[in-house]
């Protein structure tokens, strides 16, 4: 698996071991929009993720795993009710957001490289399928993305999430 590097600042140091991966939608048009947000905005609110994937499959480091990426925000996962930042991998899939909220369909090059990777995450740092997660399961209340079109069901048949049934809520359900 190629992945190029393209170094963001947008981090500190992580609190706690890795044991979870959050999966997100960018709702940005275009990569260089996506590079923008999430390397090069100076004001706040400052956000970043550990990869970005490209719709051509592409795949893109801009933090460090060792280090926390600031992409989960106020969030909640099972016992974990603070800092998800420091307890994740941050998966960020370029996806433009449509005019009612949801997102554009996913390709097929970006499914096979985000399966491939969170596999390469999973087994690298003993994270279990249901401990991969959406935004939209973290943080219920404000955020709905990877959104509605994303497949979990090519990531439950590859052993990668625990839910093929999942359906992330629409902006119009977060109320």
């Amino acid at each position: 698996m190629n992945i190029i590097s393209k170094p963001s600042t947008h981090f500190n140091e992580r609190t706690c071991p890795i044991d979870m991966i959050v999966l997100h939608a960018t709702a940005t048009n275009t990569l260089s929009e996506t590079f923008y947000y999430l390397i090069e905005k100076e004001e706040q609110p400052r956000v970043s993720s550990h990869y970005v994937i490209d719709r051509d499959g592409t795949i893109y480091q801009l933090v460090d795993d060792d280090k926390r990426a600031w992409h989960a925000g106020i969030a909640s996962w099972g016992n974990i009710c603070e800092d998800l930042n420091s307890h994740s991998i941050g998966i960020e899939f370029q996806c433009p957001a449509r005019s009612d909220w949801t997102f554009d369909t996913f390709t097929q090059q970006q499914i096979e490289s985000g399966i491939s990777l969170c596999r390469t995450l999973m087994a690298k740092y003993h994270i279990s399928p249901q401990n991969v997660v959406a935004h939209s399961d973290i943080a219920p209340d404000r955020k709905y993305d990877p959104g509605m079109t994303f497949p979990f069901e090519q990531f439950w048949i590859n052993g990668i999430c625990d839910n093929p049934l999942r359906r992330p809520l629409s902006k119009k359900e977060i109320k």
